[in-house]
This record gives structure tokens, sequence and C-alpha cells, in this order.
């Protein structure tokens, strides 16, 4: 198992707390979204998932970045 951490922030810098995020991860045998994960008030969303590699960082259902899982990444909406 795997966890990547997202921290989500609005284009001011405050935290967004309580936003839906997901990961799509890329691959013929380990491809798959993620189930959602909602910010905490600090904008942090842990996803596990079972595979590594090139992923989409989805969030409120629109991709906000492309990075290579596991890792731990800041989007901005």
């Amino acid at each position: 198992m795997y966890y990547t951490k997202v921290i989500v922030q609005y284009s001011s810098g405050s935290k967004a707390q309580g936003v839906k995020v997901a990961l799509s991860i890329g691959g013929i045998m380990s491809g798959g979204v993620t189930q959602n994960v909602y910010t905490d008030r600090h904008g942090v969303a842990i996803i596990s998932h079972e595979s590594r590699g090139s992923a989409k960082v989805m969030v409120k259902g629109t991709t906000r970045a492309k990075v290579q899982v596991p890792c731990e990444t800041v989007v901005f909406i």
C-alpha cells in the first residue's frame, strides 16, 4: 500500500477544507481511480493506493496536476 499527500490551497494561499480529491493512476495493469478523500481543516488529503506511477490529481472532479505517485504535492484551485 502506498500513500500520497495532496495539499489543496486557494490561489490566495488559504487552505481548502472539505474539498474532494482523488487520483487517476495510469498503467495497463494497475490503472484506476482511487476513492474520494476530503481535505481536512489544513487542506490535506492522504490518499491510499495500490500502485506507483503517473497519476492525475483530481480536485472536485477536475484534473489539477500530473505527478508520479507516491508523493507529496500542493495543488491550487
